[in-house]
């Protein structure tokens, strides 16, 4: 937040400026610069403008004292005595000259903040959303981009109604050429306050899945509220192979739609992929252009990934070669390749997890070249509304026809899903523990050095345990 005063935060939000020391100078105080947005006093630095929003267990008015020992100023929609409810409180305040800026509602005015600042990024903005590879699609496109432009993304995972004002909030702090967003929403009306703040010049839509079923009911919902990522002026990327984005070909109120995928019909296609030793490849075709492309992920929904983040340099008129040659380093964050001291390959990709993308990484893990056995380890998906335990079942059916000989689960409702993958694929290995630990303690004596895992589960479940069993090292990072 470079160069932000209080008093353009007054102006952003249309708050109102409060000295609790009625001795300090309020002209003085608006001049004081902040450092950044925080929401979490665990996390709050020096300089920093706390925004004290409400949530599901806690609201953050209670920890304005708290913050302002370190933050600069605190946004707040409550009045001092509602805040300081103790006289001893309230003449601490005074004492310490707390400063407090009062708005009608603090969510309101901490996407004001990020959309204010936004708004004077004066370069290309790109906003990735859909139900899944978000993050990985990101940061493919903001590589490939990496090779000619100074390149701006969203911080680790800030893709919420919480975290993007914060990223936008950041877009000026240092030289960048074009910005990469990314949006996410688990409920009915947030991509249209993300839409407000992102601006996105470009849009991506992953694909159509069935996260957080819970809050939008069905696929159809959920396709909506995603498409409102774009408005009139968005040129946008779809995703081909994805029929419920496929049905809006021609139906989209965009400058400009393009997809992308597999399918022969696609603007931007993905042609001859094939299986790498620790990834994949495929040819990049656009009209009568051609270029290979090799990533260090594997599957047939990380080449799409790959696929949209050339579409995106090409449309930009970029070199794609030095495009391409990016995407070879990619760094992942998801389905990261580990090898355990025995040798044996794990893809970790215990972040969060859903019935579309536990079924991709099912498809790379039986697609991979392995020479010993195929071991797949999952857990528990949630908010997956009343359907959970069809959801659940539906990731076992898929088991059908695949190349995989092992599987473990850990959690209740996985137990669904095992008990249907056995139905699914007579032969397969089955067994169900209760607790990381002892799914852990099973591993480790049954993998061979030639085999291959692949470890997810729904965030809750805390798979990383596993993985740091398997692999100590992991503990360290």
């Amino acid at each position: 937040m470079k160069n932000i005063t209080l008093r353009d935060i007054v102006k952003m939000t249309g708050g109102t400026l409060i000295c609790m020391n009625e001795q300090d100078d309020a002209g003085e105080v608006a001049e004081r610069q902040v450092t950044d947005l925080c929401v979490d006093t665990r996390e709050i630095r020096e300089g920093d403008l706390f925004v004290a929003l409400p949530g599901e267990k806690t609201d953050g008015h209670r920890f304005v004292s708290q913050a302002l020992e370190t933050a600069a100023a605190a946004v707040v929609d409550r009045q001092p005595g509602d805040i300081y409810t103790t006289p001893e409180s309230m003449e601490a305040a005074k004492k310490h000259g707390d400063v407090l800026i009062l708005v009608e509602d603090t969510k309101t005015a901490h996407l004001a903040i990020g959309a204010s600042i936004r708004m004077q990024y004066e370069r290309a903005v790109i906003g990735v959303t859909g139900s899944v590879g978000k993050t990985t699609t990101r940061r493919m496109i903001a590589t490939a981009l990496g090779s000619a432009r100074e390149v701006y993304e969203t911080p680790k995972n800030f893709n919420s109604w919480i975290g993007v004002p914060i990223a936008t909030s950041r877009m000026l702090d240092e030289p960048s050429e074009v910005a990469v967003l990314e949006m996410g929403i688990d409920r009915i009306g947030e991509m249209d306050l993300l839409r407000s703040v992102v601006r996105p010049e470009i849009a991506v839509v992953t694909m159509i899945g069935t996260c957080h079923m819970e809050y939008f009911g069905t696929k159809e919902v959920i396709r909506e509220q995603k498409l409102c990522c774009a408005t009139p002026d968005t040129v946008l990327f779809l995703n081909a192979d994805d029929p419920m984005l496929w049905e809006m070909k021609g139906k989209t109120n965009t400058k400009e739609t393009w997809y992308f995928g597999f399918r022969e019909e696609a603007e931007y296609r993905a042609e001859d992929p094939k299986i790498l030793e620790d990834g994949a490849g495929f040819i990049y075709c656009h009209g009568d252009k051609r270029v290979p492309v090799e990533i260090p992920v594997a599957g047939d929904h990380n080449i799409r990934n790959a696929l949209v983040a050339m579409a995106i340099c090409d449309y930009l008129g970029l070199d794609l070669s030095a495009s391409a040659e990016a995407l070879a380093s990619f760094q992942p964050m998801r389905q990261i390749i580990r090898r355990m001291e025995s040798g044996t390959k794990v893809i970790d990709d215990v972040y969060n997890a859903s019935p579309d993308s536990m079924k991709a990484l099912l498809s790379v893990l039986s697609q991979d070249k392995v020479q010993g056995k195929r071991w797949a380890v999952l857990g528990d998906m949630f908010e997956l509304g009343p359907d959970e335990l069809e959801r659940h079942a539906e990731v076992g059916d898929f088991f059908l026809g695949k190349k995989i000989d092992c599987l473990v689960t850990v959690g209740t409702m996985a137990k669904t899903l095992g008990a249907h993958a056995v139905q699914a694929l007579p032969g397969l290995s089955y067994r169900a523990f209760d607790s990381n630990a002892e799914a852990a303690a099973y591993l480790k004596e049954h993998l061979a050095p030639e085999d291959m895992v692949v470890v997810k589960a729904s965030h809750g479940m805390h798979f990383e345990e596993i993985i740091r069993e398997l692999i100590p090292e992991v503990r360290q990072l």
